[in-house]
């Protein structure tokens, strides 16, 4: 590195205000070079390069470390030809005169992808057919299913909400219907007359119309099989595992255990849904690894493990504890392990579906993920009573009450649309906002009290474990590449809007 100082100008017309080559002491040199956003992070095996914008990811050298290092330190300094040419092999100059126009083309894309999501309204919703259950699972953050509520939908709310949602889709050609609770089977009769309902409507609106359920699994029938058999409901059933700790953590209303009755339910539905989803909730001080292990044994071929949430219907605050830290601490331990077997099956040309896989989405299509996910946008929530919230987790809390069917309508963009990772402010300047997308919105509340700010405990989870994954998909080669994006291409065509 140089000072601009007694230097031949090649300028291409004298300004300055763009990249400009000189010459001093017979050798070529860039001045007002621009580097795109990067991340770089050390391993056991080396080091790697995440280049944030162009979502690519490369195992790099020492030699190369230093020179990103001395570059992106230079603050002006004329950067020698031959470290320039380096750079360029991992697309770092940014090639526009100033970073400026690239955040504002980077913004525009994010305006627009916001724009669309509008323009395509509410998509799929979740469903309150009961806030009742016949469980007392210990970290319920809707207070034993009732949601600050509590009983079960009429038949004419849960039409009027079928309704609410075909007219709400605007240009949708998919939506969905999740059915939820407390726990819904509780209401089977009104998810029969439902499904047949929406499918007539869906119809009607030249819409396709696909249906899910999260279920506790203890009451599963042989006619509740063949229902979701025939109408194509997919499950997704809450498990925590182990006998020890599922009796533990979700004992029914009485006290009892409840391991046997949903294990026998899982047993029921694997030969109708052979890739069967669970999803557990690693709370106090159990063991990710463990309960994982647990699921795997009954038969789930897709398991997703999250970490309990904090109940603010009461308004509990958002303080951390020890407990947060060391709960943080082995489900980065579990997640490193899970994104070693996903690599794992890459090799050996399947994806082991799970938390990992759906991070590593925007890697795999190159897709930015401005949003955690629908909430408040083309997702939304429909309480017992018909009152609409942004997602299902915010059911019974009136600050995020958005309206009821009958007078709500989405219509243009909201808050929510507006709350893109690069407008969130914590998350702007992260390396790591474009695969993360700011967090669950609830977490994020329940956490600091404001939906848009994540906690640093879940920030540095997040990288520590995206770290883990960038590493692991760097050392992939081009056929794993390909298989993956044949693999992903079904994933990303059937997800709705």
């Amino acid at each position: 590195m140089v000072d601009d100082g007694d230097v031949r100008r090649n300028s291409g017309g004298g300004t300055l205000f763009g990249p400009y080559e000189v010459e001093y002491g017979g050798r070529k040199y860039f001045g007002n070079v621009w580097m795109r956003e990067f991340h770089t992070f050390r391993r056991a095996d080396g080091i790697y390069l995440f280049v944030v914008d162009q979502m690519a990811v490369h195992k790099i050298s020492e030699a190369t470390a230093r020179i990103i290092d001395k570059v992106s330190c230079s603050s002006g300094g004329l950067v020698p030809a031959s470290m320039l040419e380096h750079l360029k092999v991992f697309d770092l100059v940014e090639e526009k005169d100033k970073p400026a126009s690239r955040k504002a083309e980077s913004n525009g894309k994010r305006d627009r992808a916001a724009g669309n999501k509008a323009e395509l309204g509410v998509s799929t919703i979740a469903l309150f057919v009961a806030q009742e259950c016949n469980m007392r699972c210990v970290y319920c953050y809707g207070r034993g299913g009732k949601y600050a509520g509590g009983g079960t939908m009429r038949d004419e709310t849960a039409l009027r909400a079928v309704d609410w949602l075909m007219e709400n889709s605007k240009s949708a050609e998919k939506v969905q219907i999740f059915f939820f609770g407390g726990e819904p089977l509780l209401n089977f009769p009104l998810i029969k007359k439902t499904v047949g309902y929406a499918k007539a409507r869906a119809s009607g609106f030249s819409k396709k119309i696909t249906f899910g359920i999260t279920t506790n699994g203890s009451l599963i029938t042989d006619e509740i099989v063949s229902f979701m058999k025939d109408e194509n409901i997919r499950p997704l059933i809450s498990f925590d595992g182990t006998r020890e700790i599922q009796n533990r953590q979700r004992p029914f209303r009485d006290g009892n255990g409840s391991y046997d009755t949903v294990y026998a339910s899982v047993q029921k539905l694997r030969p109708v849904f052979p890739q069967l989803s669970g999803r557990a909730t690693v709370y106090g001080d159990s063991d990710p690894c463990e309960i994982k292990d647990g699921m795997s044994r009954a038969g789930f071929t897709a398991c997703f493990l999250t970490k309990a949430s904090r109940v603010i219907l009461d308004g509990e605050d958002a303080t951390e504890t020890a407990d947060d830290e060391a709960l943080s601490h082995r489900m980065i331990a579990f997640q490193q392990k899970e994104w070693i077997r996903l690599f794992q099956s890459i090799t050996e040309r399947r994806v082991e579906q799970g938390d990992p896989a759906r991070s590593l989405v925007p890697l795999v299509t190159g897709q930015k993920r401005y949003f955690t996910c629908g909430v408040g946008k083309w997702f939304a929530a429909v309480s017992v009573s018909g009152d609409i919230y942004p997602c299902h987790r915010f059911v019974g809390q009136d600050d995020t009450r958005m309206g009821t069917i009958a007078d709500y309508r989405a219509d243009g963009l909201n808050e929510y649309h507006r709350s893109t990772v690069d407008a969130l402010p914590q998350c702007s300047a992260c390396w790591a906002r474009y695969l993360c997308g700011g967090g669950c919105a609830y977490e994020n509340k329940s956490r600091t009290g404001d939906r848009r700010m994540s906690d640093a405990l879940s920030c540095a989870e997040m990288r520590a474990t995206l770290e883990t994954g960038l590493a692991l998909y760097a050392r992939l080669d081009d056929d794993d590449r390909e298989f993956l994006k044949d693999a992903y291409q079904s994933i990303v065509k059937d997800r709705l809007p």
